[in-house]
């Protein structure tokens, strides 16, 4: 499978389940870009096994959300 590929499916899979988990998500969010360049990143690094990529990718979300969940609590200090 093309690199291109690669990364455009593992993407999709991981946006496809976070907006299951967050229905007042915009489809087109800065995540999701952000996305993107971690995974490419990822697949430049030399990662290959699409899987993993789809792990790492839902993982990134979650962590995203866990970093911006703690600047919240912070600024409600």
């Amino acid at each position: 499978m093309p690199s291109q590929a690669i990364i455009e499916g593992a993407c999709a899979f991981a946006w496809r389940n976070y907006l299951l988990l967050h229905s007042g998500i915009n489809e087109n969010e800065e995540r999701r870009s952000a996305l993107h360049r971690y995974v490419t990143n990822l697949r430049n690094a030399g990662e290959y096994d699409f899987g993993s990529l789809q792990i790492a990718a839902v993982a990134y979300l979650k962590k995203l959300d866990e970093l911006h969940d703690d600047r919240v609590e912070t600024r409600g200090r």
